[in-house]
């Protein structure tokens, strides 16, 4: 079940996202297994995906 993310797991999920690496293609799913393995937040990738903090930084990451 999605939960609600607090400004602690958005900022996690971000700080993943700034730390990923350039050699491995980031993908919304990649990203949703990632913030369970290293942080236990379990989410969709369609409920990731609402959360513009997570959006941007996921869209400027992946424009390289």
């Amino acid at each position: 079940m999605t939960k609600y993310l607090t400004d602690i797991d958005i900022s996690n999920i971000v700080s993943l996202i700034d730390g990923w690496d350039s050699d491995c293609k980031i993908t919304w799913e990649r990203l949703c297994k990632l913030a369970f393995k290293k942080h236990k937040i379990t989410i969709t990738r369609q409920a990731i995906h609402k959360y513009l903090r997570i959006k941007a930084a996921f869209t400027d990451k992946k424009r390289g």
